[in-house]
């Protein structure tokens, strides 16, 4: 991924984890965030029917004359049944979440902490081997050790499934994914410092003695 859409995408979660905490003090924002997640299923699925309805009716207009293609249709036929279940069930899901929050509040809330336990368990391992050579500063790993404090206080503490608790969910989940995107943020600065001083490096070795000596 481009230097770019990688700083796009941290500051993306960054806005989102603000929203989040500014949020927070809604009593219905959990739902809210049920019910727009929801909306998050109910489209895509809807498109995706809609686009397999209008294939179905042009292949029905469509005779096959050529049957060795057999084994190819009946893999396209597989595929389009897993296509039409997905969406379906995109579509379901969907509804469900829109009508019903309430019961997807708490499935919800264990989603969010088992990506930020592995988003925080991902970047302890990246700092610690997942980038070297590349050497960061100790403080960094505090960012990540949070990020999964903060997982097991949402796996681990019954409370915070309670409605009164819920302002408490979204701001752990706000702090938690702003500290993911300032971690991200840090290890892309550190490994593009590490590859200009390689840079640096490998243009003075790659000097002969005359180069040398005229810059000199």
């Amino acid at each position: 991924m481009k230097h770019s859409g990688f700083t796009i995408i941290n500051l993306i979660i960054i806005g989102v984890g603000i929203l989040f905490i500014a949020a927070c003090r809604r009593p219905d924002f959990i739902n809210s965030l049920v019910f727009f997640t929801g909306i998050a299923f109910i489209v895509p699925g809807v498109v995706s029917t809609f686009s397999l309805f209008l294939s179905k009716k042009k292949r029905s207009s469509e005779k096959d004359h050529d049957n060795a293609k057999s084994d190819q249709r009946q893999q396209s036929a597989w595929s389009r049944f897993v296509n039409w279940t997905v969406s379906i069930s995109a579509i379901i899901l969907g509804a469900m979440m829109c009508f019903i929050p309430e019961t997807f509040r708490t499935p919800l809330i264990y989603i969010f902490a088992t990506f930020f336990l592995l988003g925080g368990l991902y970047h302890i391992f990246m700092l610690l081997r997942g980038l070297r050579p590349v050497t960061f500063d100790r403080w960094l790993y505090i960012l990540p050790t949070i990020i999964v404090a903060i997982a097991c206080a949402l796996f681990f503490i019954p409370g915070l499934r309670n409605n009164d608790n819920q302002s408490t969910v979204a701001l752990l989940s706000g702090i938690a994914m702003i500290l993911f995107a300032i971690t991200s943020l840090f290890e892309g600065i550190g490994i593009r410092a590490y590859n200009h001083r390689a840079a640096q490096i490998n243009d003075n070795n790659s000097d002969t003695p005359a180069d040398r000596q005229l810059n000199s």
